[in-house]
Parts: C-alpha cells; sequence; structure tokens
C-alpha cells in the first residue's frame, strides 16, 4: 500500500514539475484555490489510502497469486503430459518391439510347421512307395509261383494224356491245342 502511494504522489510531483518546466499551466495563480485544491486532494488520498488502496492492493494481489498459481499449475500439467507422454511413446516403442518378435516367432514357428508337415509327407510318400514296390514284388513272386504250378499242373497233365495215349501226329496237334486252350483259359481267369 504504501508503494501505491509513493507512486501516485511522485507522478502528482512529476506532473506539476513539468508543469512548471513550460508544458501545460495547471498550477491555478489563485493561492486560495491552490490551498483548497491541496487540501481536497490530501483528504481524498488520506481516505483513498483508508478505505480503497487497500483493498484495490489485496484485489491485485489476489489477483497475482491466482495468476501465479494458474501459471505453476500450468507448468505442472504441461510437465505431467511431457511425462505422460513420454511413458506413452516408451510403451508404444516396447508393443511395436514385442509385436515384432511375436511376428517373428510366429515366421519361425510356421517355416518350421512347413518343414515338418513337408517331411512327414516325403516320409509317409516313402514309406507308401515302398509298400507299393513291396506289394509289386508279393505279386509278381505269387504270379510266377502261380504260374509255375499252372505250367507244372499242365506238364503233368500233358505227360500224363500222352502217357495214356501213344502219340501220333493228329494226338500231338489235339494235344498241343488242348494245351493252347487250357492255358488261354487260365490266363483269363
Amino acid at each position: 500500500m504504501r508503494k501505491l502511494a509513493l507512486t501516485f504522489l511522485a507522478v502528482v510531483l512529476a506532473t506539476g514539475a513539468w508543469a512548471a518546466e513550460g508544458g501545460v499551466n495547471v498550477v491555478p495563480k489563485n493561492t486560495g484555490l491552490m490551498f483548497w485544491t491541496l487540501a481536497t486532494f490530501l483528504v481524498m488520498f488520506f481516505l483513498l489510502a483508508k478505505l480503497a488502496f487497500k483493498p484495490i492492493a489485496d484485489a491485485l494481489d489476489r489477483r497475482g497469486q491466482t495468476i501465479k498459481a494458474s501459471l505453476e499449475e500450468a507448468e505442472r500439467a504441461r510437465a505431467e503430459a511431457k511425462k505422460t507422454l513420454e511413458q506413452y511413446q516408451q510403451q508404444l516403442a516396447e508393443a511395436r518391439n514385442e509385436a515384432k518378435k511375436i511376428m517373428d516367432e510366429a515366421r519361425a514357428l510356421g517355416e518350421n510347421l512347413r518343414k515338418e508337415i513337408v517331411a512327414a509327407a516325403q516320409a509317409e510318400a516313402a514309406a507308401a512307395r515302398q509298400q507299393a514296390q513291396e506289394d509289386i514284388q508279393r505279386e509278381k513272386e505269387k504270379s510266377l509261383q502261380e504260374l509255375q504250378d499252372t505250367v507244372a499242373r499242365l506238364s503233368v497233365q500233358i505227360a500224363g494224356k500222352i502217357l495214356e495215349k501213344e502219340i501220333n501226329e493228329a494226338t500231338h496237334r489235339a494235344l498241343i491245342n488242348s494245351l493252347i486252350s487250357d492255358l488261354t483259359r487260365i490266363r483269363r481267369s
């Protein structure tokens, strides 16, 4: 409050000094009027000092404190927002790294699974091929055995027929035709 009163008084005196140097003539030439003007000014100044300056100064101080508190709160909020942004960016970077790691693991797992499936399919195909070759070989041996059995049986039959009959040219031809028809019939069945 004293600062405000002293500032106001300094302004009044500076204005009077400026007016005396040749500026505007605000000082009246009538001393009575000058006395009453000065007395009125001082009374008003003291009334204002007692009644208005303190509430005005308090209001200005409160306003200054409010502004200062608002600025401090804004600074805290800015610092907190910056911290939150840094945490968010860090979490985002961690999430990206984790996602990349998961994708790499998934690719590796998929590649391993593909290799396992291909290897299993190749092994199964090789086993099926081997089984088929073994089946073919058994069937071939079985067919050869059946053919040998048939030839042996026919040979025995032919020998038996030959021994039963005397062989002449017509009998020989009939025997061969019979053998050919027996072989044809065996092949068909």
